[in-house]
């Protein structure tokens, strides 16, 4: 129905002779309290006393029945129940009890009245506003009613004492698709309610009370492209858009629009493209809000959505009809049909922790968004080819050529060089594959040389964990995918190597930030071996003036001081015995060792033997 149906035929109720109740049924969050709070009551309230009430939170039929009453006598004297003043107000309504003054004055204010006054004082007073126009009772959260309590004993209580007794129209609001005991609940629905009336929002209200009356300029201004995305998603999953959720995406989204005002009134050269900045933020928000606030995205499987962040290309390939999707392809499925929001979408860490923490850093979206849309005259290639599709023979044979050329160059990076392999070996395998058959030792070749400079600088590794999902053809080559592995295990070895030269001479320099720097790395490097293995030993150690109070140092620093030392160097024992024996003949065959050197080298096999007493624990 349409709002104001639903008002109409809820106005008809309260004014006709019905003697049962009417139903409001709806799903949650689809704004039923909103339209009683905000349109229903404050209409009504004029000519009819009325009350509403959640019973929500109560655990007895008991304890219900006595705040209810209690609400429905304040509202009777013309009090409002809801108020900080009534039990106050309630010292001054001694005069009304007449022969009840004694024990009403004995009462705590407020709480205990409907239990000792109820026959005495509400039923004669409920009784007594049994008139035209009659009163009303709105009673919400049908589903969220406690287990402890029957729905079928509230439905009756309802009927009975409310209804016959003191004539209120009462009208009940909840999810029937939701209420507990839902068989007994329909059964008493029937004996009760004289007529359902469905619940539903359309964008109008939306566009009306969320959007156009909003005090944020970006809502109002873009209203109708705002209803439309909210339209779009009702359509594709045959379902409304939960209200709570929007609510929860528009107070999000306020905290991010004063982050990005801030921006533009400091970069005012940003400014001509705040339309286009705020719609794409808004469309990341409305996306990964609502699976957050569905349960779908929680902190735990976060990461499943990274093959979605900074980046335009959306598609995923799939070598099999019946090949698994991943979460993000499952993602873009169900949202991506909105032609309204993919031509702004984007994803961005910075709206993720504006949902998840609160937190929202604009110069972290604009700069993400400047490199993906702000260029729009020079799309890239790779984002080109996702539309292969709709292209003739030689369009496609020389976006081909182009593309493998832009992976040769020196500037190249490493997920582009891995999208134009998985492109090609894709292309390939259809038989759409133009260019040169060489394409594969190019790419290889490229590949190396990229993430020698890559890992090389950044001392990092390359995650792996969305490789099958982001480059399906490419995970289904058996042999490419051996050779891409063996490139990054390659480079990466060479890595750790040189970390652990870098690591000893820092030890033997005394170059504490250098070792610091590793350690927060977190790097394993067995530095017992790398010793046994280097000149080192000889050198720095087993020498006059030696070094050996140094290595001292650091091995009790992150030894024997770091409590789970033994999980991060576990299988380290057997060098640290080799290094152990090295020393000790050194120290009882060179009888030219000074005093002071035989001293810090005993104290160096002290120390050794004290980690692996350590260990062995």
């Amino acid at each position: 129905m349409e709002k104001n149906q639903l008002f109409s035929s809820l106005s008809n109720y309260i004014n006709g002779q019905d003697h049962l109740a009417v139903m409001v049924d709806g799903p949650w969050g689809s704004g039923k309290t909103f339209f009683f709070k905000h349109h229903f009551i404050p209409c009504i309230c004029k000519k009819h006393r009325t009350v509403y009430f959640s019973v929500y939170g109560y655990e007895s039929l008991n304890e219900l029945k006595t705040a209810l009453f209690n609400q429905l006598f304040v509202t009777s004297l013309g009090m409002q129940g809801d108020k900080e003043n009534t039990k106050s107000m309630i010292k001054d309504l001694a005069s009304l009890t007449k022969g009840t003054i004694g024990a009403f004055n004995k009462l705590k204010p407020f709480v205990s009245l409907a239990h000792t006054a109820e026959n005495i004082l509400i039923k004669n007073r409920l009784l007594s506003q049994n008139k035209t126009p009659a009163s009303v009772l709105i009673i919400d959260d049908l589903e969220r009613i406690s287990p402890q309590i029957h729905i079928s004993d509230l439905m009756g209580f309802l009927l009975t004492d409310l209804i016959e007794d003191y004539g209120y129209r009462v009208i009940l609001i909840g999810n029937s698709e939701e209420i507990q005991e839902g068989e007994k609940f329909l059964s008493m629905r029937e004996k009760v309610v004289s007529r359902v009336l469905l619940f539903t929002y359309d964008s109008k209200d939306i566009k009306e009370e969320f959007l156009q009356h909003s005090n944020i300029a970006f809502l109002q201004d873009n209203s109708d492209w705002l209803v439309e995305i909210i339209e779009d998603y009702s359509r594709h999953n045959e379902r409304q858009l939960n209200l709570r959720t929007l609510e929860f995406i528009l107070s999000t989204f306020k905290l991010i629009d004063k982050n990005l005002n801030q921006y533009f009134e400091e970069n005012p050269e940003q400014n001509s493209y705040s339309k286009e900045i705020k719609r794409s933020v808004f469309a990341n928000l409305f996306v990964i809000a609502t699976e957050y606030r569905t349960g779908i995205l929680t902190r735990k499987n976060l990461k499943d959505i990274d093959p979605l962040l900074d980046t335009r290309n959306f598609y995923f390939m799939h070598m099999k009809d019946d090949e698994e999707k991943s979460p993000a392809e499952q993602l873009t499925i169900k949202y991506h049909n909105n032609t309204n929001l993919t031509k702004v979408i984007m994803y961005d860490s910075s709206v993720t922790n504006a949902i998840f923490n609160g937190s929202f850093s604009a110069q972290h979206f604009v700069d993400c968004w400047k490199g993906l849309f702000k260029p729009q005259e020079t799309i890239s290639n790779l984002d080109k080819i996702s539309n292969f599709r709709e292209m003739t023979d030689d369009q496609l044979k020389e976006l081909e050529n182009q593309l493998l050329k832009d992976a040769c160059r020196q500037e190249a990076k490493i997920n582009d060089i891995l999208s134009t392999l998985n492109y090609f070996i894709f292309f390939d395998q259809n038989n759409i594959y133009f260019g040169n058959n060489d394409y594969l030792d190019k790419l290889l070749k490229a590949l190396k040389y990229t993430v020698e400079q890559s890992l090389g600088n950044n001392k990092s590794s390359y995650d792996f964990g969305f490789f099958r999902f982001k480059y399906s053809a490419l995970a289904n080559d058996t042999n490419v995918l051996q050779n891409i592995h063996d490139i990054f295990n390659e480079v990466e070895a060479e890595n750790h190597r040189l970390k652990a030269q870098k690591l000893v001479n820092a030890i033997f320099e005394n170059d504490n930030e250098t070792i610091r720097n590793i350690a927060r790395s977190d790097t394993k490097i067995n530095i017992f071996k790398e010793l046994l293995e280097s000149n080192y030993l000889n050198n720095a150690l087993l020498e006059p003036k030696s070094k050996a109070t140094l290595l001292d140092n650091y091995l009790n620093s992150e030894y024997l001081h770091v409590s789970n030392s033994h999980d991060f160097h576990h299988g380290e024992q057997s060098d640290i015995s080799k290094l152990i024996k090295k020393i000790e003949n050194y120290t009882q065959t060179d009888n030219s060792i000074g005093q002071i050197d035989r001293f810090n080298l005993n104290n160096l096999v002290k120390t050794l033997k004290d980690i692996l007493t350590k260990f062995k624990q």
